[in-house]
């Protein structure tokens, strides 16, 4: 977690964004789901490091990385599809310290998170993205995954407008629904999927830093 302790000072000198307008949420469907389980979703059934890395976007929150949701090491056990990739980077908010890395999502692209373990105490989750084409905007839907479970295990949980021109933002607190997951011991098992639903030919949409929130607070 050294990025993390790192972050404090770098995200104090960060600008302030604000989220692009939300759409309808909460929608659920049933589908054949399958994020992989990996050793650092298993290493996720414990409470987390944390740290106050949002202070620069008036959120005291204590916050943890998503399995793999920096993208240091590549896709890290993300599920990359339709042409999803993750590339360099140098250019993001820094919230975990500088970025060497962020996931690539050209239009019909997708990528899904490793599952991992959360509990009634990880109500939200949040991330950073960008519209990198510099005359084409695009939509990316965000949803939770809860694998294991026969019917209602996809939820859209937002979507996004990813605007050119608009540079890097931060979402808003976008609900998690931990108790909606298959119970795994004292855990539940969810996973994020991020998808640019559509866009002009050449729209890019960038992500990195996708933190969960394992602390509930009013």
């Amino acid at each position: 977690m050294d990025r993390l302790t790192k972050s404090v000072a770098v995200a104090f000198a960060a600008l302030a964004c604000t989220a692009s307008p939300a759409f309808a949420d909460d929608d659920y469907s049933t589908e054949a789901v399958s994020p992989s389980w990996t050793a650092a979703s298993a290493e996720s059934c414990a409470d987390p490091d944390v740290a106050p890395v949002l202070s620069a976007f008036k959120d005291d929150g204590l916050y943890a990385p998503a399995p793999g949701g920096a993208f240091e090491d590549g896709a890290a056990g993300w599920q990359l599809d339709g042409g999803a990739t993750v590339a360099p980077a140098a250019d993001g908010l820094s919230i975990l310290g500088t970025s060497s890395g962020a996931l690539d999502l050209p239009v019909g692209a997708s990528a899904t998170s490793p599952t991992f373990c959360v509990d009634e105490r990880f109500p939200f989750f949040r991330f950073t993205y960008a519209q990198q084409a510099a005359d084409a905007d695009a939509n990316l839907r965000v949803e939770v995954l809860y694998p294991g479970l026969a019917k209602d295990n996809a939820r859209k949980a937002r979507d996004l407008s990813a605007r050119r021109g608009r540079g890097w933002q931060l979402t808003d607190r976008i609900k998690l629904d931990p108790l909606h997951g298959l119970k795994r011991g004292g855990w539940r098992l969810v996973a994020l999927r991020l998808t640019v639903k559509d866009g002009k030919p050449g729209a890019l949409v960038r992500i990195d830093d996708v933190l969960v929130d394992p602390r509930a607070r009013l």
